[in-house]
This record gives C-alpha cells, sequence and structure tokens, in this order.
C-alpha cells in the first residue's frame, strides 16, 4: 500500500463520527443554503398530488402483524432457474480496481458499473466498450475491507453508478466536482460512437465530457461555477453497496427530471428547462434533538423499474412511485404499528430503539417483494459488535398477499439466507439495485468465490441435483479467479 493510501487510512472516521461527521456537513449546508427549495429554479408550478388511485390502491406489508410468521426459505421456494453468465475481461482491468460491478439488464445488452466506470456488454457477456472511464484523486477502494475510502476534498469525473435504460438507449449521470459540471446523458448502446460526447477534441479544456454520448439533461442549467471549498483533513469510508444503492437523479423522458431533495423536502420534478414543476414535502422533520449527534439511521429506498422511479424517504412507512410533472402515487405501504421508529426518535443518539423497527433495503422482484428491517437498534459496527441489533429478512408474496420472515438467527448477520438447493451455488439474497428488467434476481460473482464455495461443505452437502451441481463445479474449474460471472436467478 502507498504510503499516502497508509495516512488516509490512520484518519478515517469511527462509524459513529462519520455519521455525525456526514450529518453536521448536510445540516450545516443546508442552513447556509437557506431551504433546499431555493436552489431550485424558480417557474411554472403545479399542485403535487400524492393522492391514492382508487383503481390500484396501494399493496400493503403487514409487518407488526406478522413478526411471528417465520418459515424456512430455500431458494426453490421463490425461484426454479438459475443461468451464469461468463464476463469478458475489459481490455484494461485495471479499471474495475477489483470491486464487483452492479449489472443493470437492457434489452439487448448487459450494462456494468462500478465506482471506477461503466462498460458495455452483449447478452452473452462479450465485452463491447466502455462507456465512461471515471477519474478519481484523493479516492480507493479496498477490497479487503469492501469500503470506498475518500479524502472530503476528493474530485471525480466521470460517471456515476445509477443507470437506467429504454430499449437500446442508455442514461447514466455524469458529473465532474471541479468544475461543478452535473449531467444526465443519453447514449445508444446500438451505435457505433466510441469518440467522447462533446465537440471539444482538446483535451486539456477542464469542461470536456468523457464519457460516450449526448446531454439529455444539464442539472445547472449551462452553470459551471466552482464548488465550495472543501476540506483535505477529513475522510469518508463507505461500502460498495451503500454507493451503489444511491439514486439521486433521474430522468422518466426528455421532458422531466426527477431530484432527491434534502431538508424538508423528499422529492423535486423539473422540466426540461430546468423549472421546478412540482415538490413534495417530508411528513415528518425533527427539532431539539437532545444529543449532538445526528443520525441517519434511515436512508430511504430508490430503486428503477420499468423506466419509472420508485421511492421511500426516510422513516416514510410508503413507497411512492413519481409521475411527472406532478404526482407520487403510493404503491407499498408497510404497517409497522407501535414499532414504528419516528424521524424524532430515529436521528437521535440518546433515544433508545428497543422495540422499534427500521426498514432497511427493499427488492422489487417478479412474484416477490424481499425486504430488510432492523430491530432493538439501528445497523452499524458497534450494534453488530455489541448484537444489540437484530437484522430479519422477509419475503412477500404478490400473489397471495401474505408475508414470511425467513427463519435466521437475527445476531447472525452474515448467515447466509436463500440456501441454493437448485444447483447448489452460492446462497442468494437481492439486492435493490440488482433486480432484472423483468423482475429477475442479479448476483456479482467473482471466480474466486466459485472456486472456494465447491470447496465448501455447504455445496459438498447440499441435495441439488447432481447434474447441475456437476455443471456448476465445471464453471468453477474453467473459471480464473478475477473472472467477473453474472449470476441471474429467476
Amino acid at each position: 500500500m502507498k504510503n499516502n493510501e497508509k495516512a488516509l487510512v490512520k484518519q478515517i472516521l469511527t462509524e459513529e463520527e462519520q455519521l455525525a461527521k456526514e450529518t453536521s456537513v448536510r445540516v450545516e449546508h443546508e442552513k447556509q443554503l437557506a431551504d433546499s427549495i431555493a436552489k431550485l429554479p424558480k417557474g411554472l408550478r403545479v399542485k403535487a398530488e400524492r393522492s391514492v388511485d382508487p383503481q390500484a390502491l396501494p399493496i400493503v406489508i403487514d409487518i407488526a402483524g406478522n413478526l411471528n410468521s417465520i418459515r424456512d426459505f430455500k431458494l426453490s421456494h421463490v425461484a426454479s432457474d438459475i443461468k451464469y453468465i461468463r464476463m469478458e475481461t475489459i481490455p484494461n482491468p485495471s479499471i474495475s480496481n477489483g470491486m464487483k460491478f452492479k449489472y443493470y439488464l437492457m434489452d439487448n445488452y448487459i450494462i456494468a458499473v462500478n465506482l471506477f466506470g461503466i462498460h458495455q456488454f452483449s447478452k452473452e457477456g462479450k465485452y463491447i466498450r466502455t462507456v465512461v472511464k471515471n477519474e478519481f484523486t484523493g479516492l480507493y477502494y479496498d477490497k479487503r475491507k469492501n469500503q470506498i475510502i475518500n479524502f472530503e476534498d476528493y474530485t471525480m469525473i466521470g460517471g456515476g453508478t445509477s443507470v437506467w435504460a429504454k430499449g437500446d438507449k442508455l442514461f447514466y449521470p455524469y458529473s465532474n466536482n471541479i468544475t461543478n459540471q452535473e449531467y444526465i446523458m443519453e447514449y445508444d448502446c446500438s451505435s457505433d460512437q466510441t469518440s467522447i460526447a462533446d465537440n471539444t477534441i482538446n483535451t486539456e479544456n477542464s469542461n470536456r465530457i468523457t464519457g460516450l454520448g449526448k446531454v439529455l439533461f444539464d442539472r445547472n442549467q449551462g452553470k459551471t461555477l466552482p464548488p465550495a471549498p472543501r476540506f483535505h483533513y477529513n475522510s469518508f469510508a463507505n461500502t460498495k453497496e451503500y454507493i451503489y444503492k444511491k439514486m439521486e437523479v433521474f430522468a422518466p423522458d426528455r421532458s422531466n427530471c426527477l431530484l432527491q431533495m434534502k431538508g424538508k423536502y423528499m422529492m423535486g420534478i423539473l422540466g426540461s428547462n430546468g423549472d421546478t414543476l412540482a415538490t413534495f414535502a417530508k411528513y415528518e422533520s425533527y427539532k431539539n434533538i437532545t444529543s449532538s449527534l445526528i443520525l441517519e439511521t434511515d436512508l430511504g429506498t430508490r430503486y428503477e423499474k420499468g423506466g419509472n422511479l420508485f421511492f421511500r424517504s426516510e422513516f416514510n412507512d410508503t413507497i411512492f412511485q413519481v409521475i411527472p410533472p406532478n404526482r407520487i402515487l403510493p404503491v407499498y405501504v408497510f404497517h409497522l404499528g407501535q414499532y414504528k421508529t419516528s424521524m424524532q426518535e430515529g436521528v437521535d443518539a440518546s433515544v433508545s430503539l428497543e422495540g422499534k423497527i427500521i426498514l432497511q433495503d427493499f427488492a422489487d422482484a417478479n412474484k416477490y417483494v424481499f425486504f430488510t428491517f432492523t430491530k432493538d437498534s439501528y445497523d452499524c459496527t458497534n450494534a453488530r459488535r455489541k448484537k444489540i441489533v437484530k437484522l430479519y429478512h422477509a419475503i412477500f408474496s404478490k400473489e397471495s398477499r401474505k408475508m414470511f420472515i425467513v427463519d435466521s438467527k437475527p445476531t447472525d448477520y452474515d448467515a447466509p439466507i436463500l440456501i441454493n438447493d437448485i444447483d447448489g451455488g452460492l446462497p442468494v439474497w437481492p439486492d435493490s439495485y440488482m433486480i432484472g428488467k423483468n423482475g429477475e434476481m442479479l448476483v456479482a460473482l467473482q471466480g474466486e468465490e466459485l472456486k472456494s464455495h465447491i470447496q465448501s461443505d455447504l455445496f459438498k452437502t447440499s441435495v441439488a441435483q447432481a447434474n447441475k451441481k456437476e455443471k456448476l463445479k465445471q464453471l468453477a474449474e474453467s473459471v480464473n479467479s478475477a473472472d467477473e460471472i453474472l449470476m441471474i436467478v429467476n
């Protein structure tokens, strides 16, 4: 490890300090700007609608009434088929930096994304091109710890990790935090374009866009004022899962941009010219915190499905679909009853969360919804070390409208959840950001994992069919340890 990296590791804040620092920076920033709504362009507004559609009532998931509905689940209970796609190695493998990809399935292509770039593959896993290679300073990925570590004054030029598509059109956020450029890019994956997106050939131009495609939406409407000064002495650590879940901006079409907001607002809808069409206030706020430590124990949920954005703001019990220009439609409602954590309780470090539930991840698959929640505390390193937080995995059937908690020890945070009894492969639990366009569960694997797994007792004692186990064993023996493999569960 380089000396500067060693120095960086020594400066990483503890998790609690990190949460407090990030939150205090955000709060102070919001105070300086008065309100996040003040940052948005002024324009013609329409009345924000958040009413229920009587013809499509939201689906109620009753957590409070099903805490004792516990069942043993195997993968075969929620899926019947597994497909493995061996992804061709990127010509410059250093781009991936050993970090697992987040995959997105298009109609005719597979997109692989991580912190270091966005890449296009065929449906069979053949590498086609790199859409954008990201450039950083003051940031690196520690594979052993699964941590992304960055100084507060890091620089980044390139694409974000939230991508979506319509047909062969790929959309991705692009930013340059040196010049304060923020775009949503559109790239036609069926085209032969291999040159950079803009007409600026001069590579010394600091405003030069380094990704493929064209600008669909300019979040700053041509204004590229440098961002506010940041300081070098602070550093932070996050997991790749934390980064992959973020979806702060989304464009469902050429006319609208959906923006996650801060402060008292949870969502904003902007028109193509940047005018604010509608904003949606949060249901809750907090005040008079008794502790100086403000926690972000609930980060909410945001995911794309079928070209639409769905979201749940922090400490809210409803998942909404955003319908431009001015509507959010309740789609799922969690019934938490007496276990619901208010925002006031959730952000105050001096308040006990015993007996309280905090919603976590939410994966909206084809026939089932897979979600997690904590009870009695919030999920952090300290709570796990002391085993005071209980982590539950639950499955909701869209057909029967029944919910069950997967039988697992809630303080065994690394326990395999859905044992793979289809082919004996690795256990599965889907993430919100890894659901295919038809509701498939996507799992990113590396060759070394498969090789290790076929030597494990879990594989050797698996009740999966012998021929399927043998096929998986042959795959594991044929790949290299560094190979990337996409597992598709349906």
